[in-house]
């Protein structure tokens, strides 16, 4: 079934850029060139998605996506952009007018993925219109009151989560005897479902059995006393569209310091540099870069990593087994690509690029002295010494180490390498006294490693995750402790004085952060890479993407260089196989979920020991 994708910028560049990557898809691609021209499209087409900038003459990209929401309700609204307020995109996410932003110069993967999301979720809330004045068994669906208090379930739901209907009659929507959702979330969906508008997003589902059922849950007003609450369950979405062919990332401009970090490190021979310089003059505008680095992406089929020192300058990195006869075919493709003319600004121009070779002159000792020195970057860098724990005998301490259980997480050879902490608001101060007490006691006792906690805090009063730091600071006085807190992107990225001591609280009592939900937040890799954290943890859905063999190699060329910056992939969730299989393939640091290991009492963590026999 062809779909129709709209795509809004007053640049024709960016629209030919995004055509170009999308060229292998069914796709029907409409055009607009401003926010009247996109509203009247809306008005005479269904359009499944819309791609808009945000920075427009006249009406800008937020108040398009405000006004397509009421012309077209159905209509899946992402916003693309270099420059935006941070605040104001949430706000306008919060208020439902963007379902998606992604940062330019985009990442072809992950806009990828966000487009093929965006159709599904466009399906969505196409049907919640239809079901709007019948409840249909078809679909998994809630009707709740306008206190948010289950009056019917239908059977599709009933039977995902393992229960009767009269189980959920009753039970508020957000009581966690039906979902694991943020206290906060509810006064956003009242807000907007008050307003007689729809909500979309990500909505976990418990239920009786206390299963962890992901979903994307539309929320629609049925007239003043109702709600209609209609969702597509992540684990079951087997069949995803055709993926993007031989595509990966673009960067540009700023970020090109920090991928060339990554990849001094990982080269292990006297690499050349291909500079393609285009001229000055016409070419000194980010639009028009970004433009010919897609281009040069396609002519290098994305084998090489790409630089951009100065917009009409290109940095190709050749590795030292790259021959002068494929060096001589990749300048021959890079010229009959450029000979196709670029439109910038209503203008078609044809570019001239002129090719050159750069090796290390033999003044420099070290190859990546020189890669750093071209590039501007110091040809050394410091890094902070591990600092020393010794850990200090612990009197033996009775403890009913049954009371007090944790989930395993699992390194990619099986090996039991950290736990993921209950939820923070589980004990008080001496209830988490005696966990880290009951756990610590096996831990000593049955592995050689430091012990390692996880704590997901992205949803979580920071009351309770300050109650678990203090108990943690405790048990660093008896044993070496590491920890890993998971915050979310809006604590991660915020400037509130409270954020910023919060942060700086964590850190001092030598907690390193993680941001949560990577493939599902606003942020790009590139973005990532330049926050102050050690590691991140995936969206439930990232792996689901990563199911088929045209998108894994993809997937897995996006995380290792993550994971080549120094910060450690956690995988959570794991509940299905497929996801497991990508998980390892994908190289994940750090994996849980219930398909490895259900949560563990502290006496059976032993079962995962070294030394434990099997019988």
């Amino acid at each position: 079934m062809q779909r129709n994708v709209l795509l809004v910028d007053d640049e024709a560049g960016i629209i030919q850029a995004i055509r170009r990557m999308l060229r292998a898809e069914p796709f029907h691609i409409l055009e607009a060139s401003s926010g009247d021209e996109a509203l009247a499209i809306l008005q005479r087409h269904d359009v499944e998605l819309m791609i808009t900038d945000y920075k427009m003459p006249g009406m800008d990209g937020l108040t398009l996506c405000q006004k397509a929401r009421e012309v077209s309700p159905a209509t899946y609204r992402l916003l693309l952009s270099g420059q935006v307020d941070y605040s104001a995109l949430r706000r306008a996410w919060q208020n439902g007018d963007v379902h998606r932003f992604v940062a330019k110069p985009w990442d072809n993967l992950l806009l990828g993925m966000d487009i093929k999301e965006g159709l599904k979720q466009h399906d969505l809330l196409k049907n919640l219109q239809q079901v709007s004045q019948a409840v249909q068994s078809e679909q998994a669906i809630l009707l709740t009151d306008s206190n948010w208090i289950v009056r019917m379930a239908s059977p599709l739901l009933c039977e995902a989560l393992q229960c009767e209907e009269q189980d959920l009659l009753g039970v508020n929507l957000f009581a966690s005897a039906l979902s694991s959702m943020p206290v906060t979330l509810e006064t956003d969906v009242t807000r907007q479902v008050e307003q007689q508008q729809t909500w979309l997003g990500y909505f976990n589902l418990t239920g009786p059995q206390q299963l962890s059922l992901p979903a994307w849950m539309a929320i629609t007003p049925l007239g003043n006393q109702y709600r209609l609450c209609s969702c597509n369950f992540v684990a079951t979405e087997q069949s995803p569209q055709r993926d993007l062919k031989d595509e990966m990332q673009r960067y540009s401009g700023e970020h090109h310091l920090q991928r060339l970090q990554q990849a001094a490190g990982v080269a292990r021979a006297e690499p050349q540099l291909m500079v393609v310089a285009l001229p000055a003059e016409e070419v000194n505008h980010k639009d028009l870069s970004s433009i010919c680095y897609e281009r040069l992406q396609a002519a290098t089929d994305d084998l090489y990593e790409i630089y951009s020192p100065q917009p009409h300058t290109f940095l190709i990195l050749l590795p030292a087994s790259v021959s002068t006869e494929q060096i001589e075919r990749l300048s021959q493709n890079i010229r009959q690509d450029f000979n196709e003319t670029v439109s910038f600004q209503g203008q078609p121009t044809r570019l001239q690029p002129q090719i050159s070779i750069e090796q290390k002159p033999a003044s420099i000792a070290h190859w990546d002295d020189w890669l750093r020195r071209r590039l501007g970057l110091p040809v050394s860098s410091n890094k902070e010494q591990p600092r020393e724990v010794s850990a200090t005998p612990v009197a033996d301490q009775e403890t009913k180490a049954s009371e007090y259980s944790a989930l395993p997480v699992f390194d990619q050879q099986g090996t039991l390498t950290a736990l993921q902490a209950p939820h923070a608001s589980a004990y008080d101060e001496a209830g988490w006294q005696a966990w880290f007490n009951a756990i610590g006691h096996t831990w000593r006792q049955h592995f050689d490693h430091e012990l390692n906690i996880v704590m997901p805090a992205a949803e979580q009063p920071i009351s309770a995750i300050r109650t678990f730091v203090k108990a943690l600071t405790d048990a660093r006085q008896s044993m070496p402790v590491q920890c890993r807190i998971i915050l979310g992107e809006d604590c991660i990225l915020s400037q509130d004085e409270a954020d910023l001591n919060w942060r700086d609280e964590l850190r001092a009592q030598e907690c390193q952060l993680f941001i949560a939900n990577f493939g599902r937040s606003f942020l790009n890799p590139r973005q990532i890479l330049s926050l102050p954290i050690q590691g991140v943890s995936l969206a439930p859905e990232f792996l689901i993407h990563m199911r088929n063999s045209k998108s894994l190699p993809q997937s897995r060329r996006l995380l290792q260089r993550i994971h080549d910056h120094g910060l450690i992939i956690y995988a959570p969730g794991m509940d299905n196989t497929e996801a497991l299989a990508s998980a390892h393939q994908s190289n994940v640091d750090w994996l849980s979920g219930a398909v490895l290991s259900r949560e563990l009492n502290a006496d059976q963590l032993q079962w995962f020991s070294p030394t434990a026999e099997l019988g």
